[in-house]
Order: C-alpha cells, then sequence, then structure tokens
C-alpha cells in the first residue's frame, strides 16, 4: 500500500468520520478529503504530471496543501514543499535544481513569484492558491473544480521504495540539499508514532506548525492520518489563537518548536486554559528547556514526548513521557526500526559515555539527496546515514546530543561541545536560554563565547554566570565572555542562528 491509498482506505471503511477542519470553519469527512484529492490528481494528470515528475508548492497550511501532497502520493508524482521564509533568490535556486513541471502557490507570495518568473525558470505551469495574487495564473480552485473525483490510474505500480517527496535542508553548512523521503519513510514514521506514542483513531492533532517543515508532516499529520484520527489546520502562529483552538477543539496533541511552547506560557489565555484533554505535547526542532517542561506538567498537567529528528530520517529517537524530566537533558532511545550507533572519526564504535558522531539505517532513513550522488555517498557511508550531530550513550543507554560536528569547539587542543555547555548555563534558574558559539582567540585558537537570555525580571551578571558553572562544568568549557540578549536570531524551524550571533560578537570587536 502506498501512502496515497491511506485516503482512499479511510474513504472506503469510514466515510463519514471527521478528516480535518480548518480555522476558517471548513470541514471535510473522510469521503470527502478522499473526492478532493482525486479531484486534484486528476488535474494534475492533465497538466502531464506523472510518475516521477515534480510538483512546487509553496503554500500556507491548507486543505489544499494535504490534498496535493496524497495526489501526488497516488500518481507517483514527487511533491516539493518549500519553506515560505526563504527569499526569492533561495527559492530560485532550489526550483532551479529541483525543475517542477507546475508551481502552486498561496496568493500571499505573489510578489517571490513574480521575481521567480523575471529569472526566466522554465517552469510550465503556475497555479495560483486563494486571493488575487497574480491574474495571468489560473486559480487552482477554477482549475480543479471540473476534474472528476474518481479514484486516478496511475500509469505505473507505485511502491513503497518510490520517491513521495523531496524536503530541502536548511542550508546552515552551503546551499541547500534535497532530501529525497519515500512512501516507505513516511509509513515508517507513521508506524514509529503508533507503536511509541500510542497514537489511534481517536487522536485529533493540531497542525500549527508550517507543512513544509518534517516536523509538522512527519510529527503533526501523517502519524494521525495513517491512525484514522483526525486534523485541525492553522496557518498563522499566534499563542493566544492556538490555545484557545486546543481548549475549543479538545486537541489531544501538537507539535511545535520550543519558542512555541515558551509564547504559549505568556499568553493572556494560559492561566485559565484547560489541558486536561492533551495527551502530550512534541517538541522539536532545538532542545526545549526543562524549566519550560516543568511549568507544563505542573501547571497543566501536561508531558513532553521529545527526540533526535532530522529533515533526512524523521524521528530517530524518543524520550518517553515518564522520562521527561529525569532524563530531559537526553533525547532518549533510538525508536522501534532504527539502528544507532555513536562511533569515531573512523567510524569506529566507541565505548558508552564517550563523545563521537550519531550514525543510523533504518526504514526511514531517507533515500538521498536530489541530484548529489556524491554527498549522497558520503552520507551513507559503510550502509549507515551520518546525521552531523554529536552525541554519546549514558548508563542507562539513553541519548545525549552534545552538538553538531560542524559547531565542534577546540580551544587549546580541548574538544567543547556547545549543547554540554548550553545545557549547563540553562539550569542556572534566572536563564530562560542559551547559545554557544566558537569565538577566535591569539592563544587557544578559540574559545566559548556564550549568548543568554535571562526570563523577564531577572538580573545577572556575566562574572555571576560564570561562576556559577565552575561546580557544573570543566574550566575550559567555560565561557571567557557572555553577551546578554533579549531575543536570538532563528530560522522558520525555530533552530538559533548561530552564524548570525558569532558576526554579532565580531561586530563588537570582541
Amino acid at each position: 500500500m502506498n501512502i496515497g491509498e491511506w485516503v482512499s482506505k479511510r474513504a472506503q471503511q469510514r466515510p463519514e468520520r471527521i478528516f480535518l477542519k480548518e480555522e476558517d470553519g471548513r470541514e471535510f469527512n473522510n469521503a470527502e478529503f478522499d473526492g478532493h484529492v482525486n479531484r486534484m490528481a486528476n488535474a494534475l494528470g492533465a497538466l502531464n504530471i506523472v510518475k516521477g515528475e515534480r510538483v512546487a508548492v509553496l503554500m500556507l497550511n491548507s486543505s489544499e496543501f494535504l490534498e496535493i501532497f496524497f495526489a501526488c502520493a497516488k500518481t507517483g508524482a514527487i511533491m516539493v514543499p518549500i519553506n515560505f521564509h526563504l527569499t526569492a533568490p533561495e527559492l530560485i535556486y532550489i526550483l532551479k535544481d529541483c525543475s517542477p513541471r507546475a508551481l502552486i502557490y498561496s496568493a500571499d507570495f505573489a510578489e517571490n513569484i513574480r521575481t521567480i518568473k523575471d529569472a526566466g525558470l522554465p517552469i510550465p505551469h503556475y497555479l495560483r492558491h486563494g486571493g488575487e495574487g497574480l491574474p495571468e495564473d489560473p486559480s487552482l480552485a477554477d482549475f480543479v473544480s471540473p476534474f472528476l473525483s474518481t479514484e486516478p490510474v496511475p500509469a505505473g505500480e507505485i511502491t513503497l521504495n518510490d520517491p513521495l517527496f523531496i524536503m530541502y535542508t536548511s542550508g546552515t553548512s552551503g546551499d541547500p540539499k534535497g532530501a529525497m523521503l519515500s512512501h516507505g519513510n513516511i509509513l515508517f514514521g507513521a508506524v514509529h508514532s503508533l507503536v511509541g506514542y500510542g497514537i489511534n483513531k481517536t487522536y485529533k492533532s493540531l497542525v500549527v506548525a508550517p507543512l513544509f517543515h518534517i516536523g509538522a508532516l512527519a510529527a503533526s499529520a501523517t502519524p494521525v492520518i495513517y491512525a484514522g484520527g483526525s486534523l485541525v489546520l492553522k496557518t498563522f502562529y499566534n499563542a493566544s489563537e492556538v490555545i484557545k483552538l486546543i481548549v475549543r477543539e479538545k486537541i489531544n496533541y501538537l507539535f511545535a518548536v520550543p519558542v512555541m511552547f515558551q509564547l504559549m506560557t505568556k499568553s493572556e489565555e494560559w492561566d485559565k486554559a484547560d489541558f486536561s484533554h492533551v495527551h502530550f505535547f512534541i517538541s522539536g526542532g532545538a532542545p526545549i528547556p526543562v524549566s519550560v517542561i516543568r511549568k507544563y506538567q505542573e501547571e497543566k498537567g501536561v508531558g513532553f514526548v521529545q527526540g533526535l529528528g532530522l529533515t533526512e530520517t524523521g524521528r530517530l529517537t524518543s524520550l518517553d513521557l515518564e522520562d521527561s524530566i529525569r532524563k530531559a537533558e537526553s533525547v532518549g532511545k533510538e525508536v522501534f526500526h532504527i539502528q544507532l550507533r555513536i562511533v569515531d572519526q573512523n567510524d569506529r564504535d566507541v565505548v558508552p559515555g564517550e563523545p563521537g558522531e550519531i550514525v543510523v539505517r533504518g526504514p526511514n532513513v531517507f533515500v538521498g539527496y536530489w541530484n548529489k550522488p556524491k554527498e549522497t555517498a558520503s552520507a551513507m557511508r559503510g550502509g549507515w546515514f551520518h546525521t552531523g550531530d554529536m552525541g554519546r550513550r549514558d548508563e542507562e543507554g539513553f541519548v545525549h546530543v552534545i552538538g553538531r560536528k560542524q559547531e565542534l569547539i577546540i580551544s587549546s587542543g580541548q574538544n567543547i561541545y556547545s549543547a554540554e555547555v548550553e545545557r549547563a548555563i540553562q539550569t542556572l534558574p534566572p536563564v530562560a536560554e542559551a547559545a554557544v558559539v566558537a569565538m577566535p582567540d591569539p592563544a587557544r585558537g578559540e574559545v566559548v563565547a556564550a549568548f543568554v537570555m535571562l526570563h523577564e525580571g531577572q538580573r545577572m551578571t556575566e562574572e555571576e554566570l560564570i561562576n556559577a558553572l565552575k561546580e557544573r562544568i570543566a574550566p575550559y568549557k567555560i565561557p571567557k565572555k557572555v553577551f546578554f540578549v533579549n531575543s536570538f536570531p532563528r530560522n522558520s524551524a525555530g533552530k538559533i542562528l548561530k552564524k548570525e550571533l558569532q558576526k554579532q560578537f565580531a561586530r563588537q570587536e570582541v
């Protein structure tokens, strides 16, 4: 069964069950949604979009986004969900790389679409979703509506090994790379959520993170669809509105990045919100401070499940609810169908407690990078995907991520991993969040610089912070310079942009 057949089967077995709701009031049951998917698939077929052709999507969260996803799955076309926060030059790079036959966009992004068109990219078809957008482009709804809602007939068999979508990495270490995820990758991602979290047909998920993000698509949406549950879609993130939706719709879980969960605690809706129906929340994209976990658990009775996940793999590890406080500095243990090792520079296993690179293999590890065979071979050397994350196992087998491989700080020959120092800083009560980067030093080569955001109303000096760390980490790991900030530069996934931080202290002539 390929992924497209999920919605066909749901329509057959329980046609009347609610599939999704949108914040604007639109609602579809299983049969209605499957009909929309089939109509979309037949419309794409009329544009000669067949198995292997790419459909680029620059869209806000909507039913149509998921209709395109499942239409591509039914026909063997490859969807390319694109980060709508990117600039026009970044979008052009991705579109040149994947060469889509069609680009479907939300009218909100018409300005960037005009720039893309002016660049002369050979994209045969543009379709506009909602709004006025560019008047020369057909409305998606108007284009699709005449087509039949009967099941499409693909030109050839679509198997679990076929690519389902290409999701581009953030490009933090060079140009973005298109990670090809197969039908089987997404199936096993859903299986891991059902096995690990107990998701079933009674679950209702609030999809608030943008669906171009692997966390939203593979954690918020597809596991619940596979289990037979229902979705509530929201377009923009607003802390108060999200809390209202959670309460009104009796949401059981949602995926969000840590900064979103932090903003919710500061909302005027927080104190009166009843979360008794919430089974758990999923935090991803960046480490979530223990103080935030405690606040949700103590004030709302809601726990967090965490883990290590990548665009290329989906979720690799899971830290379950019962360990969410006791092992809050860990990302848990590998999920059921994944094998995980921690290796040295020669790909030899390190002993427990020693740091090394996390490498994995299993059915949710991606197919490879689009049009990049050398990069694929390098990442998959020896049959194991090299994540670029450095980690260690503790005495109980829990995995601890200690930093990205390229973020290693080498000071007087000593290896320092940024995540270890960040965790130590975040144990200090006045600290809300911290980010650690390498700072050039003429004597040591590099030293640790820390950017620290304090809780509202808290005060702390550089000297006080450094003194407080002396009993927590080794002297060579203690920051030599501390910058107190009111906010952090972040990417669309909520991750702190450390390169921007390094530019900041360079400007200050440290």
